[in-house]
């Protein structure tokens, strides 16, 4: 039934197969050629070094007649000109490996031109595969019923994704407040210890940071529960609601007002910390689930272009 479609899908792999190879091929050639021509020109200003060397000492300067006098000219120049025939050497040898690659990548330019044709092959493959698809789709029931797995697979990892990312938020406003009270609460120690109107000031500046934090906190909390939920009833995950639960009815109904007692920081911090401990709970449930969500999903997603694909 589907004869002419696989024929044309495998054509369309294998010379897709074939343009990718040489579309690598002609990157790597280009960066090769890139770096060879680098390197011929530090080696031709290399011989052009020794060749200067050479024809200095050939010529009637000061310093060869310097050489000449002491009887070591024919010495110097012996090594000078051993030089320029070392660096004449690495010279020629960069311009051949220059020349190959360049051959190379002349080569596989037209076998690019000959198979442009391919350029966009995902395109047209993807577009005979959705046709295949689609008419499978109407007449097979386990393509169906993978399409619905695949797709509520999907939508639970959504649910899962917002989920993390709202624990994400409000772990981060949690751990402000920490670190707002306890800086609270150091400084309280100090002030009662006769630290004066400056402690005070710098006391009640991290109390209101605080406030800030836990109230923002509060905002992403309710926000996390709702996901929370959508999560479960998809999912049926245990979360480790309760412990958080607990805490925020705990902690948000119960603002302490006297926040100059010393006592009353420090169980505001308690608090603090507990609700991060539920909180770092639930994001790992949460990423465990993702986790083996998107492994799960994408073993479906092999299996059910394998079947399409297949497909007599």
């Amino acid at each position: 039934m589907y004869k002419e479609i696989n024929q044309q899908l495998a054509a369309l792999k294998e010379k897709g197969r074939i343009y990718e190879k040489w579309t690598k091929r002609l990157e790597k050639l280009q960066t090769e050629e890139s770096e060879w021509e680098a390197k011929v020109k530090r080696r031709l200003e290399h011989l052009q070094k020794e060749q200067k060397d050479v024809d200095r000492l050939n010529s009637m300067t000061l310093s060869a007649f310097f050489y000449q006098l002491i009887g070591k000219k024919t010495e110097r120049l012996e090594k000078e000109e051993l030089e320029l025939m070392e660096s004449k050497a690495a010279y020629d040898t960069a311009c051949r490996m220059l020349q190959d690659v360049q051959e190379q990548r002349i080569h596989v330019e037209q076998e690019l031109e000959g198979g442009r044709q391919y350029q966009y092959w995902q395109s047209d493959y993807n577009a005979l595969w959705g046709k295949k698809e689609g008419r499978l789709l109407d007449q097979d029931a386990e393509l169906q019923h993978m399409a619905e797995n695949r797709e509520h697979l999907a939508s639970e990892l959504q649910e899962l994704d917002e989920a993390f990312r709202e624990g994400e938020y409000l772990l981060y406003a949690l751990e402000r407040a920490e670190k707002a009270l306890a800086s609270a609460g150091n400084w309280g120690v100090y002030d009662m210890m006769g630290g004066g109107v400056i402690s005070t000031h710098i006391k009640r500046g991290r109390m209101d940071d605080a406030q800030v934090a836990i109230m923002d906190a509060g905002k992403r909390l309710r926000r996390f529960q709702k996901e929370l939920e959508d999560v479960e009833m998809a999912v049926h995950a245990d979360l480790h609601l309760g412990g958080l639960l607990s805490f925020a009815d705990y902690f948000f109904d119960n603002l302490f007002v006297d926040w100059m007692v010393q006592d009353k920081i420090r169980k505001a911090e308690r608090q603090v910390k507990d609700g991060l401990s539920a909180v770092r709970k639930t994001i790992h449930v949460l990423r465990n689930e993702m986790r083996d969500h998107k492994a799960e999903l994408e073993i479906l997603d092999r299996k059910y272009h394998a079947y399409v694909e297949q497909a007599d």
